[in-house]
């Protein structure tokens, strides 16, 4: 298990303090599309550079998972790890 964070960045970032535990870097890119589409759904997105930035418990950048008000599948299919 390892320990994830996802900070919401919108021109500021709104830091995930908390974080959580999860098996793999996969499980945390599918989180973070739960979370940006659940951020999507409540139309608060202000800038259209919106993403949820998915950090690994080595501070290092796993993915980012655009955050937008149109319905997007919850598929991780085709997605791009960051390395």
């Amino acid at each position: 298990m390892a320990h994830y964070y996802f900070d919401l960045k919108d021109g500021a970032t709104q830091r995930d303090h908390a974080g959580v535990e999860l098996r793999s870097d996969d499980d945390a890119i599918a989180r973070a599309h739960v979370l940006a589409d659940e951020i999507g759904n409540q139309g608060t997105v202000r800038d259209h550079a919106c993403h949820v930035s998915v950090i690994n418990e080595n501070g290092h950048e796993v993915t980012r998972v655009p955050v937008s008000s149109e319905f997007r599948p919850r598929s991780t299919a085709g997605l791009k790890k960051i390395s």
